[in-house]
């Protein structure tokens, strides 16, 4: 079955970078911007969207046609049911952590929880459905 969403809450940040790599991965605020994770345990915000870029920033900045068009806001799933890149292989019904690159790992003892995979992931790269856990938590 392929990756879906229910959209929760959203939020559009200004993005601190071209984040067109970070686009379904996780992402951090940095002050009041966001940008994309660059450490395992980097506090996740959300789920990027779309594929933002700074204003100004490149061919079609500042103009979107559709989700796959660079924009110069973020948009950012904090809440629901998000399609998320994972960074491994994993089961359904497991809680997930994320990788230096804002994808979905599967959680080990003492990892912070960002969500629960609604789906498998036969190893990086799959483009899964992951509820959101905005506030995070600690696996026992």
């Amino acid at each position: 079955m392929p990756a879906y969403e229910i959209p929760g809450f959203t939020r559009s940040y200004e993005p601190a970078a071209d984040l067109t790599a970070s686009w379904f991965k996780f992402v951090k605020l940095a002050g009041s911007v966001v940008g994309g994770v660059t450490a395992a345990n980097d506090p996740a915000l959300g789920v990027l969207q779309n594929k933002a870029q700074p204003k100004n920033q490149g061919p079609g900045a500042n103009v979107t046609l559709n989700t796959n068009a660079p924009s110069s806001a973020a948009t950012v799933m904090i809440d629901g049911v998000s399609r998320v890149f994972a960074g491994g292989a994993f089961a359904a019904g497991v809680p997930l952590t994320i990788d230096a690159t804002g994808a979905v790992v599967a959680a080990g003892a003492g990892a912070s929880v960002v969500g629960i995979s609604e789906q498998a992931s036969s190893g990086a790269g799959d483009l899964v459905s992951v509820l959101l856990k905005p506030l995070g938590g600690v696996v026992a």
